[in-house]
């Protein structure tokens, strides 16, 4: 089951967390977590802004998941940054993955992740804010 929000509370939301996020002194898996939900919050406001719609009540299932790879092809993001997200390489072996979509799960319930191959999600994560920003006049 989800929660239905407006426009409103999504641009809040995008705002306060990645606030939140930009505040915390260490970065790691908090900051990471919060910058997801910032973004995850960002693009699903411009989807309901360029759709003309008043709340997520209104998205059809799979637009209303955590799925950022769904989101930012249907808002068109450019194909460049849509291909860098990308699973993550997780630490207990070579065939662990998480999937983009996970990701927020995994740094929720603390799955250690590969260093580089976290700092590269972060640095996608970030370029999607910077998106979001840029198209929410935030």
């Amino acid at each position: 089951m989800s929660v239905d929000v407006g426009k409103k509370q999504l641009r809040a939301s995008f705002a306060a967390h990645r606030d939140a996020s930009q505040a915390l002194e260490e970065e790691g898996a908090s900051a990471a977590l919060l910058l997801f939900y910032s973004v995850e919050c960002g693009l699903k406001a411009v989807l309901l802004d360029q759709r003309n719609l008043r709340s997520t009540s209104e998205l059809q299932k799979d637009l209303k998941s955590h799925n950022l790879r769904v989101l930012a092809k249907v808002l068109l993001l450019p194909r460049s940054l849509c291909e860098q997200m990308v699973d993550c390489a997780g630490r207990r072996g070579p065939g662990e993955r998480v999937d983009f979509g996970d990701l927020h799960q995994a740094w929720r319930y603390g799955r250690a992740l590969e260093k580089k191959s976290e700092e590269r999600a972060v640095a996608v994560l970030r370029e999607l804010l910077s998106w979001c920003q840029q198209e929410l006049r935030a």
